[in-house]
């Protein structure tokens, strides 16, 4: 086993070098603030637009093909935020909980009257997903040169080279 020593610093000339949580302490912190600032960003120049409102009538149609055939939602609620946008779509299953004035939708309580849309959620296959969607992705690159002519490679032929001699 070795033994280590106690780091000491000595002051040199006089000079007395910051603590490291005053010097350094920002660094780190520099990564959860970008962080951050990118969310608040999003959040501010998302826009809902606003979905068609729905009768109660195909309200209920669909929250009964949820809920007999266990296929996710997507909710669209009819109130908006403090700068007037529509809140984000609330998504779940439904499991059939419904009365006179409100139903049940991830636990939440969920009134008819502030229902705007309501729509079955496709889901995508596992099969179908393409997960090279980045325009420098292998596969997109192939499919952009299959729809152009390739240049033809052309033999260049060097002056300077020299075959070896046959020992014949």
């Amino acid at each position: 086993m070795v033994k280590r020593t106690k780091k000491t610093f000595i002051d040199y000339n006089q000079y007395r070098d910051r603590p490291f949580g005053l010097k350094w302490a920002t660094a780190y912190a520099m990564d959860d603030l970008m962080k951050g600032v990118i969310e608040n960003e999003a959040w501010a120049t998302k826009e809902v637009v606003g979905l068609e409102l729905m009768t109660r009538e195909e309200i209920d149609a669909i929250l009964s093909e949820s809920f007999l055939y266990r296929k996710p939602i997507s909710l669209q609620l009819n109130t908006k935020d403090e700068f007037g946008r529509f809140l984000d779509p609330v998504q779940g299953q439904f499991l059939g909980e419904a009365y006179e004035d409100y139903f049940v939708l991830n636990e939440q309580l969920i009134y008819w009257t502030d229902v705007r849309h309501i729509s079955i959620k496709k889901e995508e296959k596992w099969f179908k997903v393409d997960y090279f969607q980045d325009e420098d992705s292998i596969r997109n690159k192939q499919k952009k040169k299959e729809g152009k002519t390739e240049k033809e490679i052309k033999l260049i032929k060097n002056e300077y080279y020299q075959d070896f001699a046959d020992d014949d």
